[in-house]
């Protein structure tokens, strides 16, 4: 059986057998898959630290069936500084652990991939000290995914954002108000207009406050898995202490 070749991430994988591991994969051409690695966990192993968690590689896979078997693997980026910063690799655990929860097996979908990928780039080259990276990969991932969040108007009268305006936010209506059509003691930080702006590309300056747009986010994401993630119960704990 011929084999092909894909763009991988690997999300996470079990051991099998007495020395075979399966892995959960998401691919550009072919979603996310399980996938089998024969004899991998023996010593000698060449492929074995290519299929690290959080590894960017290319594999070759056979077989058309639910469990695919991976023939070859080449490792094309392993997002080292991530993985000796511990608030990054938790970040890209976060990442890794929404893909998993809100993605089917089979779902071809390489802008979802090409998203991923894009933002574990970005953790791994640079660190701020606010959610940016985080928040960049929520909002496009729920957009992607058709969840309809109005954060470039005003849900009441339609008029597109102005940072100079005051706005709140309308969970149950899914969209921010302007000062003009809901009077409130609750309106946003001024910065978080500037910080929807910087994500969408329309604004270059540093004067930005993400912490509200991060509680806005987060909402819908625990939505999408179905309650908060693992990933940031950790953080969370080890940010109290």
């Amino acid at each position: 059986m011929k084999s092909r070749n894909v763009d991988a991430l690997i999300l996470k994988s079990i051991n099998f057998k007495d020395s075979d591991k399966i892995y959960t994969i998401i691919t550009k051409e072919l979603g996310k898959i399980s996938a089998k690695a024969r004899s991998i966990r023996k010593i000698g192993s060449k492929r074995l630290s290519s299929l690290d968690t959080l590894n960017y590689v290319k594999i070759g896979i056979v077989g058309e069936n639910d469990l695919k078997t991976v023939t070859e693997a080449k490792l094309i980026h392993s997002f080292s500084n991530i993985k000796k910063d511990l608030d990054k690799l938790n970040t890209a655990y976060y990442f890794i652990e929404i893909i998993n929860k809100s993605i089917q097996e089979s779902e071809d979908d390489s802008a979802i991939f090409e998203l991923l990928i894009k933002c574990l780039k970005r953790l791994d080259e640079i660190k701020y000290n606010d959610s940016r990276i985080e928040n960049y990969f929520e909002l496009k991932l729920l957009e992607h995914l058709g969840y309809s969040v109005e954060l470039e108007r005003c849900i009441e009268c339609q008029e597109v954002i102005n940072p100079s305006f005051r706005y709140s936010f309308n969970y149950e209506a899914g969209g921010l108000e302007c000062g003009k059509c809901r009077e409130t003691l609750t309106f946003l930080n001024p910065l978080t207009l500037n910080s929807i702006l910087y994500l969408k590309g329309f604004y270059k300056g540093e004067d930005l406050d993400f912490s509200d747009l991060d509680q806005i986010l987060k909402f819908y994401i625990n939505d999408l898995i179905g309650g908060i993630s693992k990933a940031k119960k950790y953080l969370d704990i080890r940010n109290s202490q």
